[in-house]
């Protein structure tokens, strides 16, 4: 009896992990198509803590257009065209090749939830960096489309500092606004609960820009809207910082 029901368990173990890896095998380069915003982070040649977030546009075909902003080493970029190629594998695997203005990359990759994902890890000798490329949806690229609250988390390195980590709760008001407070570490010395104001813009391709005033500092951010609207990767674009997170409703 025993016997039986082991035999008939593991019968259905095999069915179960026979269908989950033919649907996951279904992946070719249409699987990646459309609209994503993507965030990486990591290192760079030379151990340069790296933080970068944007666009992409993928035309199902193999190539997508792209802009970008973020750090390498303290360097703040914004809004940098860059372009490529890319060719997913039966088995969802795949790799990428990123053409920036100064630099080539290549990446390999992964397509999860049927292409409204990808993970990557970089595929070039010297650099340690991990990517997340998240579909935007049918987000409304506008400042009324961006509209709510969001939990705010992120974290890096602010040269001359040391390392950082930040959580917190912005809202948006859909005309331009944020409020919020938020909590922390600076190098180990933690603050909680700080007022935060300031403004955002939304650009039709929905990356956009935030200022926010935290005590007596002022922080500039770049970041890309994703999953419909209810979530975005940021970048903070002030000069000797690395600093890289994700909001969402």
């Amino acid at each position: 009896m025993n016997s039986r029901i082991l035999h008939k368990s593991l019968l259905n173990v095999s069915a179960v992990v026979a269908l989950s890896l033919a649907v996951w095998g279904q992946c070719s380069d249409a699987n990646v198509t459309g609209k994503y915003g993507f965030g990486i982070h990591g290192f760079a040649k030379n151990a340069q803590p790296i933080s970068i977030a944007g666009y992409i546009k993928a035309d199902g075909k193999g190539t997508f257009t792209a802009t970008e902003s973020g750090s390498i080493g303290g360097t703040i970029f914004t809004n940098v065209p860059v372009s490529g190629t890319y060719s997913i594998n039966p088995d969802c695997t795949g790799s990428a090749i990123v053409k920036a203005p100064k630099a080539v990359n290549h990446f390999n990759l992964v397509v999860v939830s049927g292409g409204k994902s990808l993970q990557t890890v970089s595929a070039d000798a010297g650099n340690v960096e991990i990517e997340v490329v998240q579909a935007q949806g049918k987000a409304a690229c506008t400042l009324a489309g961006l509209k709510g609250t969001f939990g705010i988390q992120s974290s890096g390195t602010f040269l001359g500092v040391g390392s950082v980590a930040f959580d917190g709760v912005f809202t948006l008001d859909g005309s331009g606004k944020v409020s919020g407070i938020e909590s922390g570490s600076l190098d180990g010395a933690i603050f909680t609960r700080q007022s935060v104001s300031g403004s955002y813009t939304v650009a039709s391709n929905c990356t956009g820009t935030m200022t926010i005033m935290i005590g007596n500092q002022t922080e500039h951010s770049s970041f890309v809207v994703t999953n419909g609207g209810k979530g975005m990767l940021l970048v903070e674009t002030d000069p000797n910082t690395v600093v890289s997170g994700f909001g969402q409703q």
